[in-house]
């Protein structure tokens, strides 16, 4: 093989770029692999993290709060108040999980035609408006509403947090940064827990429920504001960078990098998308993980109280819940990093075990055991390190702006099913055992572990694959030179069309 050919296919490999100076000889870029490991580069990222981060994490917090707040209401006297019969609440449940559907693909298109952080804060925004109006609220059908409005203004926020994930850091860097917004998942139990159990003690003219949906609604509309007017979108834009520090949050990130902002939506992408057998996988794997979300979030509470607790004590001890996801999160996605190859699919398995295991114990173990079935029942929050895992490797291997979109909202639009399916799993009739919503969770992990396994041996197969078609082609440009300029190196590839990129699992 020429040496020009030579060097083309390893400046593709490291993301290398290159300039002409004014006698039109090409000058190379540093690599990013190089600018990466620099000091001034830690700098940036350590700054990065101070001032990105922080905010989704806030908004995971307050988004998911403002969710779970139905469970919490449920032991408040939200049943009683609106007069809820049958499967009423289940549909409450489910109703905003059809607004999120609705709005979800509108929604990923609008973030790459607008700024993501932009459209996000004006969502949120609205949302704690709605939330604070859903106090007003003296019947079913008006609750019903205004839960789907909610679901469609939500339908922005994950997608936007994997979005922002993606614009400013690195491929590898990606699931450390997921995990540690994902954990806020643990820390919005722990709060809203913490924050019924407060706003149930206000006594007022208002039932408590209405006191627990102003008060988070409120926070959320003035957290919105806050952001809009603080979150840089992209590196270019900080006002927090210098134009050296802004260059270096660019460059470390490699030419090819897949979550740099393009604006312009491709149709053989979305055709990629669709026909690529790991969109289908995530789908599967949404569904398996939401159908357990949708029960937790809105019948999670339920199921304490069934345990025997008083309704204060049940809000209580959902703040063990949540920081028993906090600490599942942050081990998962340290163990993965630490691991060689991060075998991600591997570490999620490993945490939905002890959710299959708190699933069983709290069908099979007697009601007389309530420590015994409460241990059990924090234990099912484990599954939701796998959930983090699953977004991260979203991430990881899918390349091209519009093809990531596309499967962020089939990922979503699964999201949205199990969300739909989980509630209307436990029927009202067999409460408090919800025998029927118990083994749709034992069910969900156990389809969730097939399918990562299968996601890792597809994955696993793929990179074989593109091993032997780098080879075949080194072997065809044997003998071929030339100015290395007339060989560019490609941006927004999709990962089926680059053959250098390599899947994670």
């Amino acid at each position: 093989m020429s040496k020009n050919v030579s060097n083309h296919l390893e400046s593709l490999e490291t993301g290398q770029k290159f300039t002409q100076d004014s006698d039109q000889k090409p000058q190379y870029m540093e690599s990013s692999e190089a600018i990466a490991n620099s000091d001034l580069a830690r700098r940036v990222v350590r700054k990065i993290d101070m001032m990105v981060i922080p905010f989704i994490c806030i908004t995971y917090l307050v988004t998911y709060v403002d969710k779970a707040m139905l469970g919490y209401s449920a032991v408040f006297g939200l049943k009683d108040s609106l007069d809820l019969q049958g499967s009423e609440y289940s549909w409450l449940g489910s109703m905003f999980y059809f607004g999120y559907l609705a709005f979800e693909y509108p929604t990923t298109i609008a973030m790459q035609k607008i700024p993501v952080s932009k459209w996000l804060s004006i969502n949120l925004f609205l949302w704690g408006g709605i939330t604070m109006a859903l106090a007003g609220c003296k019947g079913f059908d008006s609750f019903l509403g205004l839960r789907f409005v909610l679901g469609a203004l939500e339908s922005c926020s994950t997608p936007a947090y994997l979005l922002i994930t993606a614009t400013w850091y690195t491929v590898d860097e990606q699931p450390i940064r997921i995990g540690w917004w994902s954990t806020f998942l643990g820390v919005a139990n722990s709060f809203g827990g913490l924050l019924a159990f407060g706003v149930g003690h206000i006594k007022g003219a208002l039932e408590p429920w209405q006191y627990q949906f102003l008060v988070i609604g409120a926070l959320s509309s003035t957290w919105a504001i806050f952001m809009f007017f603080t979150l840089a979108e992209r590196p270019e834009t900080a006002s927090w960078l210098n134009e050296e520090e802004k260059n270096v949050a660019v460059q470390r990130l490699g030419s090819r990098h897949h979550g740099a902002n393009h604006r312009e939506i491709k149709k053989y992408q979305i055709i990629e998308a669709a026909f690529d057998p790991k969109t289908w996988l995530f789908f599967l794997c949404g569904i398996a993980t939401q159908v357990v979300n949708g029960a937790a979030s809105n019948f999670g509470s339920l199921i304490i109280s069934g345990f025997g607790y008083s309704n204060l004590v049940t809000t209580l001890f959902q703040i063990p819940y949540g920081m028993v996801i906090l600490v599942s999160n942050v081990s998962a996605m340290y163990i993965q990093r630490w691991l060689p190859g991060q075998k991600r699919c591997l570490v999620a398995i490993l945490y939905v075990c002890p959710a299959l295991a708190g699933a069983a114990g709290i069908h099979t173990i007697s009601r007389d055991h309530k420590v015994a079935l409460l241990v059990c029942y924090w234990l099912t929050s484990t599954y939701t390190a796998s959930f983090a895992m699953i977004m991260s490797l979203i991430t990881a291997n899918t390349g091209g702006s519009t093809k990531r979109s596309t499967v962020n909202a089939v990922f979503f639009i699964s999201y949205c099913v199990g969300n739909i399916i989980g509630p209307f799993s436990f029927k009202e009739n067999e409460a408090p055992r919800y025998t029927s919503g118990i083994i749709a969770m034992l069910v969900a992990y156990c389809v969730e572990i097939f399918l990562l396994l299968a996601f890792a041996i597809y994955a696993a197969a793929m990179n074989k694959k593109k091993v032997e078609s780098v080879e075949s082609v080194a072997v065809d440009l044997q003998g071929i030179s030339g100015p290395l300029q007339d060989m560019p190196v490609l941006s927004d590839q999709t990962d089926g069309e680059d053959p250098f990129f390599r899947y994670s699992y």
